[in-house]
């Protein structure tokens, strides 16, 4: 029986034994392109009101955008939803706040002609379609409503609700109570968050004040929704420098979960999905230098190579195991071995083959053969982090940086020195190497070695021992930013 048969099976047996169901839909637009933008609408059994989700505006806020994508499989009981939680995937796959620049300044009257306004465009259509909007985002430091430290003051974005408005009047001549609603679910949020200092505190930018020290807010999505549908609107913001991305998920999750019992939305549990396995990628260790294979791939090695398999990325991460064949057990994963002839890595999923990757003995000793896709990993104030070629990160000045290592999906015979350009360590022989060093964002940089000599943004260049460049990523040092 074929999948197309099979799926028409499930959906007449569906129907049969359930009189009416929640429905659903998933709308793909501008597919194919660096845009490309999905939008969820899930409509519940009986009517009610709809709650509008946008995460991913600034694709390096990963919170928001993955917050926004755990709604997409919902069921209601009643009410709406209308999700999207990757408006611009072009930033979110360069985890970069706006290559073209920030879409959330695109939503004013005259933005100038630029690839993002399709995607603007399709979001203020669904504005008209909602009873309420919630923008997902991280910011950095901690909301305060008094100045404690640098982290914690007015100014900061993070663990905040943000309104354009206390109360906002509209064309017509109805008024939000912003103000009012935001403070009565951050009151129910907070009482189920333990630790105080996670407390998410209301932020009014009083946007449409002549005076208002956030003129840029003006510009915003939320503020549009407010001015041209009437449309409540609120900023959502967990901390950048909170100690996990699961907390940020969390604490964007709990705020979701209040408005939509304010809007009377009403979910469906259990719900129960079950999705193929799909193998993405497996991350190999050749005599201790990191390899990035696909399924299907061939990596050539030599005889007597030491061959571990460290991580396998699959879309159901539980149940996944590896067998190197010839060698160890059914389950291969960590382990080491010395390959001495052709075999194959077989991935499954419990019973089930999702993937192999053959091991493939050169006759000719190999040389470096660079791959096409770099990556770096480095540490942010203690934290891992991977970075593509020609990635930028952005760091403020109170940020700790230390460079770890750089790999490709070649072979890396070579381990590449990393070379920030502009930092030189303190009392140790500058060698053009600043692994393992622990780079502060606050000591002087050299304005000469940075892009256009603006001293804003700074390459961190990976090279061969002969000075050969193999790819590079910029740090991009910023002292202030805006949701």
């Amino acid at each position: 029986m074929n999948r197309w048969i099979a799926s028409i099976l499930v959906m007449v047996l569906t129907l049969l034994s359930v009189p009416v169901m929640a429905q659903s839909t998933h709308s793909v637009f501008f597919q194919g392109s660096d845009y490309e933008l999905n939008i969820y609408r899930i409509k519940g059994e009986k009517p009610g009101k709809t709650l509008l989700l946008i995460g991913g505006i600034q694709g390096d806020e990963p919170g928001g955008y993955l917050s926004a994508d755990k709604y997409s499989d919902i069921e209601l009981e009643k009410g709406n939803l209308i999700i999207v939680p990757r408006a611009n995937l072009k930033s979110i796959l360069l985890n970069n706040r706006g290559p073209d620049g920030d879409m959330n300044r695109q939503f004013h009257d005259n933005p100038k002609p630029n690839p993002m306004l399709k995607v603007v465009g399709k979001l203020k259509e669904l504005m008209g379609e909602a009873d309420l909007f919630l923008h997902l985002h991280d910011g950095w430091g901690f909301h305060y409503p008094v100045y404690v430290d640098e982290l914690r003051n007015p100014k900061r974005y993070g663990q905040s609700l943000i309104a354009d408005a206390e109360a906002f009047e509209c064309r017509d001549g109805r008024e939000l109570p912003l103000g009012t609603l935001g403070r009565k679910v951050l009151e129910k949020v907070n009482a189920q968050i333990a630790n105080k200092d996670h407390h998410l505190h209301f932020f009014d930018t009083r946007t449409n004040d002549p005076k208002t020290p956030y003129p840029a807010m003006r510009k915003t999505a939320t503020y549009y929704a407010l001015r041209h549908h009437c449309l409540p609107a609120f900023g959502v913001e967990a901390s950048k420098n909170l100690p996990s991305l699961k907390l940020k998920i969390l604490y964007h999750n709990l705020v979701i979960n209040e408005f939509m019992r304010e809007l009377d939305i009403v979910p469906m549990t259990p719900k129960v999905l079950i999705e193929s396995p799909r193998l993405e990628f497996v991350e190999i260790d050749v005599n201790g230098s990191p390899v990035v294979v696909k399924p299907g791939d061939a990596l050539p090695l030599k005889r007597g190579d030491a061959v571990t398999v460290n991580k396998i990325a699959a879309n159901s991460p539980r149940g996944i195991f590896c067998d190197v064949k010839g060698k160890g057990g059914l389950n291969d994963l960590g382990n080491t071995f010395h390959i001495d002839r052709n075999t194959d890595i077989v991935f499954r999923k419990e019973s089930k083959v999702i993937g192999k990757v053959h091991l493939h003995l050169d006759r000719q000793p190999r040389r470096y053969r660079p791959g096409k896709t770099r990556v770096f990993v480095v540490e942010v104030n203690g934290e891992k982090r991977l970075l593509l070629n020609g990635e930028v990160l952005e760091l403020s000045v109170d940020d700790k940086l230390r460079l770890l290592t750089s790999f490709s999906d070649g072979n890396n015979a070579v381990t590449p020195k990393l070379n920030f350009k502009g930092w030189v360590p303190a009392g140790v022989r500058n060698r053009g190497d600043d692994r393992k060093f622990l780079i502060a964002l606050s000591d002087e940089l050299q304005t000469k070695y940075s892009v256009a000599g603006k001293g804003q943004r700074y390459p961190v260049v990976a090279e061969t021992s002969s000075g050969r460049k193999l790819g590079q990523f910029v740090v991009q040092v910023i002292r202030k930013q805006e949701p």
